[in-house]
């Protein structure tokens, strides 16, 4: 690993991870591996442009988004709750306010920022500012895959099992966070790879790849993640002046724990980097391993179980170069973190799903070109697994029920106007009415001055329903399971309603 971030030229082909920029050409294939159908297609994309390929990732991933993104049915409570409240803040120019609050303020920076420039709601610009991130995260995929294995087919096969994945689809057509946090991540490493492998202006590309890093610790902390990884290698990368490097790299680490463990309750603390999930009194030696193995089983079933394990596969197989070590780092920081946190989205593994994506690819390839019968039909099924799984959610009719809870929101705000306090047992109905949401338990049962929106498929939405009904109560509108009864304090009378 010597030579890693000097600006000098590696003399030897068998430290070098990988090949110059300028060579485009897939690695060579023996005489016994396939040349049929496979071949023609690397013939043909062997005779379109790089710039024109990034293009075509960019290109899919805008379609592969589009049937999900007109599927969809509500925001999620995150953007209801979290990013969109926070946006309007910004947006009514209370910054002071916006930034010293309990929510991480960039992405509903943005939301605010999209929204003042497009004049679109807030909703819809979160949504714009997921779907923009999902595309350019696509095209950063290429870029790391034709860097790293300088095979153009890798390259869009990473690009394929990364704009398949159904979490991050499903998580892109809503206002949230995760493609952008992705996208600052494989420019970031990107930038990093392409520091390593050149000659020229090799500091500016990492430093820009460091700040990438940084910019999206200011969406997720996780993202802080791959650059630890890659000073880790920093520091190992030759013996001489290895414990300068590690003292630097180490100080500012530790200086964040004694300030953490003198003042755990500053807002950096609170917002994003959760250090006492690692110090909790329930994580007996059973909790612990019990959600370890949560974690293995969440990092299988949201990348596709078929894909992961061809990752690992190449892992194992594939040379020893900054890649692999950087993504075993990876993958082994990312497992101890998410064990010991309380809570793990799925979509917090996302991060490190994607970082294996181009050497699934590459291995998936290989087997393919390999020939040998049972593998190749494996990576086969593996790659019809993707456009299967990404059909199913692409294409799945919005649901009924949740659209119901929309458009009885809308209703009630077309009714009453914003800022009505409403009893609902569906919160995100209240983010729809531009209200304040309240508990259904918070109704005493006497005729009512806020709105009451009930869903009846809830148990407790039935039995209020039934006692609504022996009162003589009955609801102003239905949206299929949804009753919603206005209020009835002389603000509004029968002919109103």
């Amino acid at each position: 690993m010597r030579q890693l971030f000097s600006g000098e030229r590696e003399r030897h082909a068998s430290v070098q991870p990988m090949n110059r920029e300028d060579d485009q050409k897939p690695a060579p294939r023996g005489p016994g591996e396939n040349r049929g159908f496979l071949a023609g297609i690397e013939e043909a994309i062997q005779g379109i442009s790089s710039s024109a390929l990034l293009m075509l990732a960019g290109t899919g991933a805008f379609l592969a988004l589009l049937p999900a993104w007109l599927n969809y049915d509500i925001i999620s409570r995150d953007g209801a709750f979290q990013y969109v409240p926070l946006a309007q803040v910004f947006l009514e120019g209370r910054f002071l306010e916006g930034l010293m609050g309990e929510v991480d303020p960039f992405f509903p920076l943005i939301i605010a920022g999209i929204a003042w420039l497009t004049g679109l709601e807030l909703e819809l610009s979160g949504r714009v500012a997921s779907y923009l991130a999902f595309v350019l995260t696509a095209m950063g995929m290429y870029k790391v895959g034709e860097i790293l294995f300088k095979d153009r087919l890798v390259s869009l096969l990473a690009v394929l099992f990364l704009i398949t994945n159904r979490q991050l689809v499903d998580r892109s057509i809503d206002c949230l966070k995760e493609s952008i946090l992705l996208c600052c991540i494989i420019w970031g490493n990107y930038l990093v790879l392409k520091g390593i492998s050149s000659i020229d202006k090799k500091k500016l590309s990492l430093v820009l790849g460091a700040l990438m890093f940084f910019a999206g610790g200011l969406f997720r902390s996780t993202a802080l993640v791959f650059l630890c990884a890659w000073l880790i290698i920093w520091i190992f990368h030759e013996d001489k002046g290895r414990f300068a490097r590690a003292a630097l790299f180490l100080a500012p680490v530790c200086g964040a724990f004694v300030v953490w463990a003198v003042n755990p309750e500053m807002p950096v603390f609170r917002k994003s980097y959760q250090f006492g999930y690692f110090f909790v009194s329930s994580h007996s030696a059973g909790d612990i391993l019990q959600s370890g193995a949560n974690a293995v089983v969440k990092f299988f079933s949201t990348g596709n179980p078929l894909i992961i394990l061809l990752g690992l596969a190449g892992l194992y197989r594939y040379r020893r170069d900054y890649y692999t070590g950087h993504l075993a780092l990876v993958l082994g920081m990312f497992l101890l973190i998410l064990t010991f946190w309380i809570f793990a989205s799925d979509r917090y593994f996302l991060a490190p799903i994607m970082w294996l994506y181009p050497l699934a690819a590459f291995q998936a390839l290989k087997i393919i070109r390999s020939g040998t019968v049972l593998p190749r039909w494996f990576a086969v099924v593996a790659l019809l697994s993707c456009v299967i799984m990404w059909a199913h959610i692409s294409f799945t009719p919005p649901d009924p029920d949740k659209l119901a809870r929309r458009d009885a929101g809308e209703w009630v705000l077309s009714r009453l106007g914003p800022g009505d306090e409403i009893l609902s047992n569906r919160d995100r109905l209240a983010f729809y009415a531009k209200g304040t949401g309240l508990p259904l338990g918070a109704f005493n049962g006497t005729p009512m001055d806020k709105v009451l929106a009930i869903d009846t498929d809830e148990e407790d939405g039935k039995m209020l329903q039934e006692k609504l009904d022996n009162q003589g109560i009955l609801p102003d509108k239905r949206f299929g399971s949804i009753l919603i009864y206005l209020p009835r304090s002389g603000d509004l009378d029968e002919t109103e309603r």
